[in-house]
């Protein structure tokens, strides 16, 4: 087998996530660092910059012009539709999907009144104020490292738990994922191809965890019937049930200021999956999501 070149973004937790693929394969594997549109903006909120693809994109190309075999993403930022000739050849075990709140205090109940909570993320913003309005929520961004070493300039910040625990960082707080609702595909790695490269797609498929793809498929699906990105607040969070055949996805979707926050709940069999995901996002759309998504579009 001749060397497979993988693509990665160069932050630190990229690289980590991409050797630990890299590790568990049984050939001989080259890293290619691909800088990306979003590590080179950092001074402006994502949420603010037209167009999608942000993480994506220069990877896509790569893998099109045959410099890299594969590419190692976190999950949750690919667009839900990619690339016409590239997929997702495999979706390894998800780590931690909750988010983290780091800094002096263990939860959000115990921040003080109008304490400064940084985050880049629109849907963290929406959650944060939807449950506490008095907090003052500024922007953070940056990789994982350059936040937490922003974290003086904040009484709290809240991040991936997932990246903390890959680069190693136990002092935080997981907030619960039945009460802060992540991001779709948060705590997953997804791991693309060209969908015509049939040895790279064997050597990559071997990597699948199949929960975590059910659960993940069915997430992006939600996402996509929402037609919502970064730009817009919402979330959702899947369990499988395997012993007694059930899958449960909770979702939301918010205006900006949390003000209106639509949540729900369903399960159906596991087989079902993708299909009561799409209901969940319709049922959304349906309470007052379509409205929330107008405001924000305007």
């Amino acid at each position: 087998m001749k060397l497979l070149i993988a693509g990665s973004r160069g932050s630190r937790l990229a690289m980590v996530q991409t050797k630990l693929i890299i590790d568990k394969l049984d050939c001989d594997v080259q890293i290619n660092k691909i800088s990306t549109k979003g590590d080179k903006i950092t001074d402006i909120a994502l949420s603010k910059i037209e167009g999608k693809g942000f993480f994506t994109k220069e990877l896509d190309q790569a893998l099109f012009a045959g410099e890299i075999d594969f590419a190692v993403h976190s999950l949750k930022d690919l667009p839900t539709d990619l690339p016409e000739g590239l997929i997702i050849a495999a979706i390894p075990k998800r780590e931690s999907a909750n988010d983290a709140l780091v800094g002096a205090y263990k939860n959000l109940n115990s921040i003080p009144k109008n304490a400064k909570i940084g985050t880049s993320s629109l849907r963290r913003k929406a959650e944060i104020l939807n449950f506490r309005p008095d907090l003052n929520v500024a922007e953070l961004r940056g990789n994982i490292d350059t936040r937490l070493k922003k974290l003086n300039q904040y009484d709290a910040i809240i991040v991936a738990e997932a990246g903390l625990i890959r680069l190693g960082y136990s002092n935080y707080s997981p907030l619960p994922p039945n009460e802060f609702i992540p991001a779709v595909c948060q705590g997953a790695l997804g791991i693309t191809a060209r969908k015509d490269d049939k040895k790279v797609l064997k050597i990559i498929s071997k990597l699948e965890d199949t929960p975590s793809k059910i659960a993940c498929k069915a997430e992006r699906i939600f996402l996509s019937n929402l037609e919502a990105g970064c730009q817009i607040p919402a979330g959702a969070y899947s369990t499988l049930d395997f012993k007694n055949d059930v899958y449960e996805i909770l979702g939301f979707i918010s205006s900006i200021d949390g003000k209106h926050f639509i949540k729900n709940k369903l399960n159906s069999k596991i087989r079902d999956s993708v299909s009561i995901a799409s209901k969940l996002a319709n049922n959304l759309l349906s309470m007052g999501g379509n409205e929330i998504l107008e405001n924000i579009r305007k």
